[in-house]
């Protein structure tokens, strides 16, 4: 049971790693008893984990995300601030807390820099990758 979960782990990985290391290390696993295997299991997630998110560029995509979360979030704080009006029966009621129009412009400014530079950082990736992926198979 733990052979075939070790080998679901091991055709997890990225098809160079696995072409590479796969044999050897289900080889290992095989001469391993007992705890040693659970270790190795525990090895085979957090290698997976590593394969994917820093040697695929996959870390590129998720910093894409957190930085589209970010714009979306700077977007939404800045609508909250230009628009908040205290609600009626607050110590604050009558008192109008809208940021100055400039400074709307600011934040908007800033929240569409963001994306662009987002945008930027995957397109870019993507012609990196394709271009290398058309050199590898033209030599």
């Amino acid at each position: 049971m733990s052979r075939t979960f070790y080998r679901l782990l091991l055709r997890l990985h990225p098809p160079a790693f696995r072409r590479q290391f796969a044999d050897e290390m289900l080889w290992i696993f095989d001469q391993a008893a007992g705890a040693a295997s659970i270790w190795l299991l525990c090895d085979a997630f957090v290698s997976l984990a590593r394969q994917w998110l820093l040697r695929s560029a996959a870390w590129k995509w998720l910093a894409a995300g957190a930085g589209a979360t970010v714009q979306v979030t700077a977007g939404g704080l800045g609508l909250f601030l230009v628009r908040r009006h205290h609600a009626p029966g607050s110590p604050f009621q009558g008192v109008h807390t809208e940021i100055p129009a400039d400074m709307a412009r600011l934040i908007y400014l800033a929240v569409w820099a963001v994306g662009g530079v987002v945008c930027g950082v995957i397109v870019l990736s993507l012609w990196v990758k394709q271009f290398t992926r058309r050199r590898i198979h033209d030599a």
